[in-house]
Order: C-alpha cells, then structure tokens, then sequence
C-alpha cells in the first residue's frame, strides 16, 4: 500500500512538473511572437474564451506569427490561462 501511495504522489509530481514546464513554454512562445507587434499587456489583457484564442492566434499565425505546429497547442494552454 505505501508503495502505491509513493507511486501515486511520485506520478502527480511528475505531471505538475511538466505542466509547469509547458506553461512556460507556452508563455515563452507568446512573449516572443506576440510580444513582435503587441505591446504583452495587450495580450495579457485581452478577455477571451478558449475559441477566441485559437481564432487570435490563427489569424495572427496567419499574418506572419511564426509559431510552428508544434508549438501552437502550448501557446494556447498558456492564452487559455489568462482569463481563469
């Protein structure tokens, strides 16, 4: 039982560890892209919900935002987060 109690607190550990980490890097990717032609508080500010954001950053990946594929989904975990 105390194994299993140790695994469970090791594996939730585990999980906040790379949540914080993928916020960060979601973070990172809006401060660098947005932050080109945005003053952040603009975007920090701005009151969306999840489907405003992903429409956002489409538009904007679109006018020249350079957020790869792989990075929009961390980009748009961390804009999801401003308005919680």
């Amino acid at each position: 039982m105390k194994k299993i109690f140790g695994i469970l607190i090791g594996c939730t550990f585990l999980f906040s560890v790379s949540s914080v980490g993928a916020q960060q890097a979601g973070k990172a990717i809006v401060e660098r892209e947005c932050g080109k032609c945005h003053g952040l508080s603009k975007v920090t500010k701005a009151n969306k919900d999840d489907a405003a954001w992903e429409k956002t950053l489409d538009r904007m990946i679109k006018k020249g935002a350079n957020v790869a594929p792989g990075e929009k989904d961390a980009a748009l975990k961390y804009l999801r987060t401003l308005n919680r």
